[in-house]
Parts: structure tokens; sequence; C-alpha cells
């Protein structure tokens, strides 16, 4: 649970600025989706719509985007005063275009749905409702919640039809 003084950083910089990590074939660098810190919690948010997980080792010392994520929370509970805050990855994804994650980073990143999220969403949406920014958020996310785009796409035409059929008839 997030404490009241949290932050939410979009596109945070994963920069290491810190030769001792980056030697030791720690490096981070990227830009994080969604960063959320509090004096408790770390929570790196992965947003992986249309694009995929990069999993190219691009760095001299062979690692991905993901690890370089990683590497950067450790380095900032590293340097973090008083008690060492938890970290959690997590990738947010629609159903159509899961991703595969390989290696150690399979077991450190959570592949959360935005059908799963949108479900939640639903089920406590009298905590969030009077938030005009959370009302667009969530109809804004119901588009990702299909297995595929076309399933959508056909609801949204249905949509529409049944919308006209209606306003035909008044």
């Amino acid at each position: 649970e997030l404490g009241k003084d949290y932050t939410v950083t979009r596109e945070a910089d994963a920069k290491i600025d810190d030769s001792k990590w980056v030697n030791d074939n720690k490096p981070g660098g990227g830009r994080i989706d969604l960063l959320v810190k509090d004096d408790k919690n770390i929570i790196v948010i992965e947003n992986k719509i249309k694009s995929d997980i990069n999993t190219k080792k691009s760095d001299k010392g062979g690692t991905t985007q993901l690890n370089r994520y990683v590497n950067y929370v450790e380095w900032l509970i590293d340097h973090s005063e008083g008690k060492k805050p938890k970290s959690y990855f997590l990738i947010l994804t629609p159903k159509y275009n899961t991703p595969e994650i390989g290696g150690d980073m399979k077991k450190v990143y959570k592949i959360v749905t935005y059908y799963d999220l949108y479900n939640f969403l639903k089920k406590n949406i009298s905590v969030f409702e009077d938030d005009s920014n959370f009302v667009d958020f969530y109809n804004a996310m119901f588009r990702h919640t299909h297995n595929n785009v076309n399933d959508y796409l056909y609801y949204d035409m249905m949509e529409k039809f049944v919308m006209r059929i209606n306003e035909a008839t008044k």
C-alpha cells in the first residue's frame, strides 16, 4: 500500500550515476514508462500496448531494457536512507499482445493485463469514480481488455449501430 506522500514519474530516466555499479556490469539507462515511489515502495510499470519487450542484448555487458530497470531500482534502494523500500516490477499489456519474458527477468516482472486491471477497478469503482482523470483512464482502458483488436472493433461497431437505431426510433 502506498503512503500519502508518493510520486509518479512518466518516462523516468533510469540512468545510474555511479561508476562502481556501471563498472560491475550493472548499467542502468533507458526510460521507465511509470515509476511510482514512496518511502516504502518502488514500482516500475512498463506499458506494452503495441510495442514488444526489448529482449535484445543491447549493452556491452549484455543487458536488456528490463535488466537495466532492475539495476536502476537496485541502485536506488542501495542509495536510500532509512528502511530499504520494496521493489515491484509490472508489465501492463493487452491480452492480444502479451509478451514473452525470458531468463531471470521472468522471476522479477509480473505481467498484468488491461483486462485484469479493468476488472479490479470495476469492482472497486466507488473508490475512484469521483476523480475525472480516473473515469477517463477507465473508459480509455476498455479497448485494451479484449482478446484481440478485432473483438474491440466489432464491439465498437455494434455499440454505434445500436445507438443509431435508438436515435432513429426517437
